[in-house]
């Protein structure tokens, strides 16, 4: 592995390089904060595929979204097929290979307080790494668990955030999964419930404290996740939005799990 340290962490939200977001650094330290008839040229005639592939998509989304909404009153056995159809066929590619022997720990970071509890935000390192495991794309025994590296952030002394690496480094990891999360919410509009979130990804090499993925001086690897068949109306009580909280923190560390192996495509949870 070859050591490359980039510049320090900013605050969510200020410049950071030309037209770069914030990002996480190996040593920075962590933010807060009809008539006629004609003959088509290959152009036109390419063209006009186009567009013809474009409607049959949409309209095989429009018939999959009626069928979702109307199963629970009618019944439909055909959502899969059709979601297939809007959706192409093939896989989702994994967008990194983890080595699975290396001591590997998820370390997810919410410095604008975006998700409600701790609690919730911890879902999502322990559904990815419960799934890693169970594909064995880490080893047993090569999974740190991801509360271990909130536990080492939550003795940070005098406030000073700790470096990425140096949280890897006090739970004994070898690669650091850093997953910043940069929009987690359950309604766009305060209105339609559509659960969303957005995280930013780097990966680590700790004992040289230097980033493998994506490489330096690159932004973070971007991924947004939601369910498109989810046709729940608003919670009306904290409890109920706690509990929405938390199953799109589940959904977000499946789809942060699904970074890593590939995925048949209606089954990605990646938009």
């Amino acid at each position: 592995m070859t050591s490359s340290i980039s510049a320090d962490r900013v605050a969510p939200g200020r410049p950071n390089g030309a037209g770069e977001e914030p990002r996480a650094s190996a040593t920075g330290r962590r933010s807060r904060a009809f008539g006629s008839t004609f003959t088509l040229g290959p152009s036109l005639a390419l063209r006009a595929c186009l567009k013809a592939r474009r409607r049959i998509a949409r309209a095989a989304a429009g018939i999959a979204a009626a069928c979702v909404l109307a199963a629970p009153l009618a019944g439909c056995n055909i959502v899969g097929p059709i979601y297939a159809l809007a959706a192409g066929p093939g896989e989702v590619k994994a967008a990194y290979k983890l080595d699975p022997d290396l001591k590997t720990v998820i370390f997810v970071d919410d410095p604008a307080n975006k998700i409600a509890q701790r609690r919730i935000r911890s879902e999502i390192g322990v559904v990815a790494q419960d799934t890693l495991l169970k594909k064995n794309l880490v080893r047993e025994g090569s999974m740190i668990d991801t509360r271990s590296a909130m536990a080492a952030v939550a003795r940070e002394e005098n406030g000073e955030p700790m470096a990425v690496t140096e949280i890897g480094k006090a739970v004994g990891a070898e690669v650091m999964i850093y997953v910043l999360v940069t929009s987690f919410e359950l309604s766009p509009d305060g209105v339609d419930f559509a659960p969303a979130s957005e995280v930013e990804v780097k990966i680590f090499d700790v004992a040289n404290e230097a980033r493998l993925w994506p490489p330096a001086g690159q932004p973070g690897y971007r991924s947004k996740f939601s369910n498109p068949t989810s046709n729940r109306s608003m919670p009306r009580s904290r409890t109920d939005s706690l509990k929405a909280q938390t199953d799109l923190a589940q959904l977000t560390g499946a789809g942060l799990a699904q970074l890593f192996y590939d995925v048949e495509r209606p089954q990605s949870l990646r938009r």
